[in-house]
């Protein structure tokens, strides 16, 4: 096992569906959890202890996600976060 740093950002106003994509992030990331060194009301820098699966998790995690920015540390966070706005923007059209 390995500490890594994983860290989750949302933007403001926060609306009942954000809420519950954090919800659903909070519920997968908690349990492996070693030290939460930052939280406020845009996000959180937590430090997980995982394996190299759980790695590839996180980022599969995430993919399911249109709100809220959840990376590792290392990651490009503009990448991952035009992909989740890519997400949503596909999401809408699929929507109207």
């Amino acid at each position: 096992m390995q500490k890594k740093t994983v860290r989750i950002h949302w933007d403001l106003p926060i609306e009942q569906k954000v809420y519950e994509e954090i919800g659903k992030v909070m519920v997968q990331i908690l349990p492996v959890t070693h030290e939460v060194q930052y939280a406020d009301s845009e996000g959180a820098i937590l430090h997980l202890m995982i394996e190299g699966e759980t790695e590839e998790w996180v980022k599969e995690m995430r993919e399911a996600l249109y709100y809220v920015d959840v990376w590792i540390e290392g990651e490009d966070y503009q990448k991952v976060q035009m992909n989740r706005i890519m997400r949503w923007a596909n999401k809408m059209e699929e929507e109207d």
